[in-house]
This record gives structure tokens, C-alpha cells and sequence, in this order.
């Protein structure tokens, strides 16, 4: 990742929780309780599909939005159905996928609007019977859409091995 990126996502990340303290006070805090289970039950769904491999499915809680909504390892996807083919290719020779997550956060923005970021271990098995587990980190922006949370925007990581 260059400097210039690195830069500009601590300047969101630091906006965003930013706004996030300075708006706190107006939502009630069952309110963003609700939200956060809500963002959790998605999230778990979003993860499933992952898990099994389901693209389409995984895809369904993705807001149709195509304005660079995916950063994968440094590569952004500037549209929902570039991201779809390369996750879907990636499932390629992959027969198991499975995460457990060591850390999961919800940062509550607005009754509309909350972040997810989560860290932890991806475990693939591949179809010659191969296991590779790798750290993971993630952050995901969810939006309120017509009664149901969808992803506006996603970044996935896995961090340099050193």
C-alpha cells in the first residue's frame, strides 16, 4: 500500500471516529445496541455465505453501489460486479473456507449508517487437501437500506507475514 493510501485511510478511519463520539450523545444507547446486533446478525450472515462458498448470496447483502466499494490486499474493485467475479474465481480450487474471529467491533454512526471491523484467523483448505490459515483484518461500512443493512463499502486485509 502506498503512502498516499496509507494516509488517506487514517484520515477516515480518525473522521469517522470523529463522528462517531461527536454524534454518540443523540442516539439513544438502545438504539445502538439494536443497531449493533443487527450489524452483527448481517455481518454473521455476509460471513456464512463467504464460508460456503455462496457468491450470489454473499453479494445479496452488498449494496448495489459502484463507486470503488471493495478493497481486497490493496486492489480496489470499482464495481460490485468486478468484486463478484474475483471472489467468485477465488473460490476456485478452494473446498473449505473458515474464520474465527478474535476481535469484532460496531461503531454505531448514525441510526442509518455503522462500521464493523473485526480482526482475526481464515482458515482454507484446498481441494488437494492443503490447509493454509492466515490473520485477516476487515472493516465494512453498513448502511440502512429499505429495513435491511447492506455493505456500502468493505476493506480486507491480510497483514504482511513477518
Amino acid at each position: 500500500m502506498t503512502k498516499v493510501y496509507k494516509i488517506i485511510l487514517v484520515l477516515a478511519c480518525v473522521s469517522i471516529a470523529w463522528a462517531v463520539e461527536s454524534d454518540k450523545s443523540t442516539i439513544p444507547v438502545e438504539q445502538q445496541q439494536a443497531i449493533e446486533k443487527e450489524v452483527l446478525k448481517t455481518h454473521t450472515q455476509m460471513a456464512g455465505a463467504n464460508d460456503s462458498q455462496d457468491t450470489e448470496k454473499f453479494f445479496s447483502f452488498i449494496l448495489d453501489f459502484d463507486k470503488g466499494l471493495i478493497i481486497r490486499d490493496g486492489r480496489l474493485f470499482k464495481t460490485k460486479q468486478e468484486a463478484f467475479d474475483a471472489v467468485k474465481k477465488g473460490f476456485e480450487g478452494i473446498s473449505k473456507t473458515e474464520r474465527v474471529y478474535e476481535q469484532r467491533y460496531v461503531a454505531v454512526i448514525s441510526p442509518e449508517t455503522a462500521l464493523f471491523t473485526a480482526n482475526g484467523t481464515a482458515t482454507i483448505t484446498f481441494s488437494d487437501g492443503r490447509i493454509l490459515s492466515v490473520p485477516f483484518a476487515v472493516s465494512m461500512v453498513y448502511v440502512l437500506r429499505d429495513g435491511q443493512w447492506k455493505m456500502l463499502q468493505g476493506h480486507y486485509s491480510v497483514p504482511n507475514l513477518r
